[in-house]
Parts: structure tokens; sequence; C-alpha cells
């Protein structure tokens, strides 16, 4: 039923963009319909544009997020566990954090120029910040009851990690990857319509310059396809990773 009322919900909203445009409230130049969007994606999935430029920014996405998963894990947890260790770190995020991704570009483009490892870089910023905060918060918020049950029965560190500590703070560690998921994904785009001769966000650079508006918005709804089709794809995996954990499910 959920999946079913996102589909009416989507089609709701592409039959009243289309509505808008037919009448002339929308001037069709400057916002093309859904149906000529439709048409510019078909064309770019044809000639093999929409599929260079979405690789090179999945791979980007991917590279990043990645070794922004490894940081932000590994110094969550060390934080969260040892409150000296957070002592260090926290002013250092907390002063940082603040920054958007997108002040970084013009440092970005001196240390690394124009490639990939520029936007590797901007995505590992956008994404770092909320998967350490989510880790950190779960490990704080841990039950020390659980914790102290363990030891009674005999756990040793290596067993009080691995089957107390982790699988009690991934209710709040996967929302937070996928929360920092979207927010990489956003910060790829926004690299590449600065920093990059591939992807989805040059894509669109490129269309606005040659005017090509129905491209332009084609660009953007394939960014809004592929991060809607990756958040579901991290909540599917997050509802079997937290399978026993209470949940709403209406």
């Amino acid at each position: 039923m959920r999946t079913w009322r996102g589909l009416v919900g989507l089609t709701a909203f592409f039959a009243f963009w289309q509505g808008l445009t037919m009448v002339g409230i929308i001037d069709p130049f400057m916002m093309p319909s859904p149906i000529s969007v439709i048409e510019a994606l078909w064309e770019m999935a044809l000639d093999g544009s929409l599929w260079i430029n979405l690789g090179a920014s999945l791979q980007r996405v991917l590279v990043g997020y990645a070794a922004a998963c490894v940081v932000g894990v590994s110094l969550g947890l060390l934080c969260g566990w040892w409150r000296v260790v957070a002592d260090f770190v926290r002013p250092v995020v907390d002063a940082l954090r603040p920054i958007p991704p997108l002040a970084w570009i013009p440092i970005t483009i001196l240390w690394f120029g124009i490639g990939d490892m520029a936007s590797y870089f901007l995505v590992f910023l956008g994404a770092v910040f909320p998967t350490f905060i989510a880790t950190y918060t779960a490990v704080r918020g841990l039950d020390r009851n659980q914790m102290n049950a363990a030891l009674c029965l005999g756990a040793g560190p290596r067993l009080l990690f691995a089957d107390v500590l982790i699988p009690a703070s991934l209710p709040i560690i996967l929302p937070g990857l996928r929360i920092a998921l979207g927010i990489g994904w956003a910060c790829v785009v926004t690299a590449e319509l600065i920093a990059a001769q591939s992807g989805l966000g040059y894509l669109i650079q490129q269309s606005r310059m040659l005017f090509q508006i129905q491209n332009v918005v084609a660009g953007m709804v394939a960014i809004g396809l592929v991060g809607l089709l990756m958040s579901l794809l991290l909540e599917r995996l997050e509802r079997r990773v937290n399978a026993w954990a209470p949940s709403e499910r209406a």
C-alpha cells in the first residue's frame, strides 16, 4: 500500500505539472512539460550521453561515500566509546561541520584541479559529518545495562564490541548513512556543475549554456529518480538488518 500511495503521489504531481504547461500557466520554454522531458531523457538514453554521465556521477558518489562511511563510522565509534578521544575530535568536527561543501569548491579546485578527485573530496565532506554524528549519537545513547549484562556473562572486549555495541547501534547508524548518501549525491552534482568534465551536473551545465532547457530539466529528473532509488535501496537494507527493532508499519 505504501508503494502504491507513493506511485499515486508521483503520478498526480506530474499530471499537475503537465496540466499547468498545457493551459499556459507555465511557459513551456522555461519549464518544459513532463512529456518533453521524457522525450529528452529517451533521446539521451538512445545516444548514450545519459548513461555515460550517470555512470560518472555514480562512481564519484560511491567512492566519496565509501570513504566517508569508513572515516565517519570509525571516528564515531571511537569517540562514542572513549570520551577522551571525543574531547579531542568533537571540537574539530563541530568547527568544520557548519561549513557547506559548496564553500570548499574554490580551495578543492586548487588542491585537486578539475576532475574526479575534487568530486570525491566534496562528496566525502558532505557525507562524513552526518555519518559521524549518527554513529557517535548511537554509541553514546547505548543502554549501559546491556553492556553490564554482557560483562557479567563473561563477554570480552571483542565480543562486547561485535555482538553488543554494533548491533545495538545500527538502528541509529543506518538512517544516518541513508541521510549521508542523499547529501553526498547532492554534493557530487553540485561539484560537477563547476569542477568536472562529465556527470549529470556537467550535463545540466552544458545544456544550460546551449539553451537546451528540456535537457536541463531531464538531468534534474534523472538526479531525483536516482536519488530516490538509492534511498529506497538503503531503506530496504535497513529494514532487513534492523528487522528485530520496533518500527512504524502504517
